[in-house]
């Protein structure tokens, strides 16, 4: 896979900062985070002390401590340009944590609703809209692009792949 300009990598970046800023005050701290946690424990219909969601959070607590650690700011949150610059350099070190593997698997077992191993079109599509408000006709989140195997479903492999050439395009 050829990787993506510089440009195009920080949009993207900058995209997710937009959708993480769940507090909307322009800048990112761990009080976002604990926004998107709640829309997938209530996406997924689950309630706190459930181990996906304790996995969930203890992921994004390390991920959220990383882009702190890279991103040499002071304080406990991150404008825009800190948050892309962290990003990048968290993305790029896996010696600690590697997010996308990591995040991918996850995320996985909260998407699988029924657990049956796999995500269906309907279980992705309510992934998006219920934790990200995004309408899955949206091509940067396609679901046939992700079913690389063309069996109708979506494997863990398959989705920890497609986000891991995500993040590190």
């Amino acid at each position: 896979m050829t990787s993506a300009p510089a440009d195009s990598v920080d949009a993207l970046i900058e995209a997710e900062f937009d959708k993480l800023d769940l507090n909307h005050d322009g800048r990112l701290d761990w009080a976002d985070y604990e926004i998107l946690i709640d829309r997938y424990r209530k996406t997924a219909g689950v309630n706190e002390d459930d181990r996906r969601i304790q996995e969930l959070r203890a992921f994004y607590q390390l991920h959220w401590l990383e882009l702190l650690r890279h991103s040499g700011a002071a304080g406990d949150s991150l404008s825009r340009n800190e948050f892309v610059e962290a990003t990048r350099r968290t993305t790029g070190d896996t010696n600690r944590l590697d997010a996308a593997k990591v995040g991918g698997h996850v995320i996985f077992d909260l998407v699988d609703a029924d657990g049956d191993g796999s995500i269906s079109r309907d279980e992705l599509g309510r992934y998006l809209q219920g934790v990200w408000q995004i309408d899955q006709s949206d091509p940067r989140y396609d679901f046939d692009a992700l079913d690389t195997n063309k069996d109708g479903v979506i494997s863990r492999d398959e989705f920890v792949t497609g986000i891991q050439e995500v993040l590190h395009a």
